[in-house]
């Protein structure tokens, strides 16, 4: 077993925001991908005059047309100002509110010339490539009474909130078992395919919104261990993980297991908790709590889908003045992102990991703590995944 490194805390107590708007509050989007276009612009359009989009940029200045269009189809004709470069939207527009939904690798400039000039921002996962990358983010935002909101999609769902609350109904939680795989091959080519762009695949990537659940859940493990599976196309220059299997140990007993997998025939997501009294059956569209003997007590179905954009801006515009949300944010990131390294580690020393797990909750972290040399590079603030890479 390896123990990581863990940061020295630095308390920093927020000073606090006080933002109050009495007009639209005017919001930039940074990233005009598929993602913004199918979710983003419909939730601000349909916020309208609560939030007004003033401002949009993407580095393929094509990307302006199709955001055009896609506002005409919302019906809107409202054409907000485009930029090639960010720093020039900020710089000339000086947003209230941004919303980060750019490829991985460029996050972490972004959030930092954002934090600089004091502007609240939104941004997709996940919250950091590297634990490094995180203690430096979170110092960041302390140092400077930064606001940043993290886009954990499943927080903002009404069956996941139920399935929480019924923890404490199904008794003492014993072990608990969780799945979830795609079937897509877009991980293959692009910035999405190496780890030094993507930080890795089933686990960061796909994977994060999970990991991000069972913290939410669970709280932090204690122990973890992974391993890969090999590569659907051995010969392929792709060098991310595509299917992973984990195990997670906490200091309360609870036991569990993490299936991820990014090239399986279907998209499935199932995840099952077990108690002294009864178990929960978990999907995207149903929930269900039985008893111990196995009857059905209580169910719920939701959506197919849901309108994750509009739930996460609607909770930021109400905790704007809530420095507390922003804090319990980013420790829950500085966690999570420490879970994820420990997978990755796992992996490449196939070893069990014993993630961070200092008292960090509702305190800051310093930048600049090593991860400890326990792989060839580990030392040099590489994506998570990089070390893992040799393994899939």
């Amino acid at each position: 077993m390896v123990l990581l490194q863990a940061s020295r805390p630095i308390l920093r107590p927020v000073r606090g925001w006080a933002l109050h708007f009495s007009t639209a509050v005017r919001c930039a989007l940074i990233g005009v991908g598929r993602r913004t276009l199918k979710d983003y612009v419909p939730a601000l359009t349909g916020l309208s005059p609560r939030v007004s989009l003033v401002a949009t940029c993407d580095v393929d200045p094509t990307a302006e047309t199709r955001l055009v269009d896609e506002l005409r189809k919302l019906g809107s004709f409202e054409r907000p100002r485009f930029f090639t470069d960010h720093r020039s939207l900020l710089d000339e527009v000086r947003p209230d509110l941004a919303i980060v939904v750019t490829p991985h690798h460029t996050h972490n400039e972004v959030s930092k010339d954002l934090i600089s000039q004091g502007i609240p921002f939104i941004k997709e996962k996940p919250f950091a490539l590297s634990l490094p990358q995180a203690y430096e983010l979170a110092d960041a935002i302390g140092g400077r009474d930064g606001h940043m909101r993290l886009c954990v999609q499943r927080r903002y769902h009404p069956l996941y909130a139920r399935a929480r609350a019924a923890l404490k109904e199904i008794g003492e939680v014993r072990h608990f078992d969780a799945g979830y795989q795609l079937s897509t091959d877009a991980y293959q080519v692009g910035w999405r395919a190496t780890t030094e762009t993507s930080g890795g695949g089933a686990i960061i990537d796909m994977g994060y919104h999970i990991i991000d659940l069972l913290h939410w859940f669970f709280g932090m493990p204690s122990l973890v261990y992974a391993s890969a599976a090999p590569k659907l196309i051995p010969g392929a220059a792709y060098d991310i993980e595509e299917t992973v299997l984990s195990n997670f140990s906490y200091d309360s007993g609870v036991t569990g297991t993490l299936r991820l997998s990014l090239c399986e025939a279907t998209k499935d997501e199932l995840i099952r908790i077990y108690g002294t009294g009864g178990h929960i059956r978990l999907t995207k569209n149903t929930f269900e709590r039985y008893d111990r003997s196995n009857n059905l007590v209580e169910e719920l179905v939701g959506e197919r889908s849901w309108d994750s954009a509009t739930g996460l801006l609607l909770d930021v515009l109400d905790n704007f003045s809530r420095p507390e949300v922003v804090q319990r944010e980013v420790s829950d990131g500085v966690q999570v992102t420490a879970t994820i390294e420990s997978l990755y580690l796992s992996i490449a020393q196939r070893t069990s990991m014993k993630p961070m797990h200092e008292e960090i909750n509702g305190v800051y972290c310093g930048a600049g703590h090593p991860r400890g040399k326990t792989s060839a590079g580990h030392d040099r603030g590489v994506p998570l995944a990089e070390a893992a890479a040799g393994m899939v």
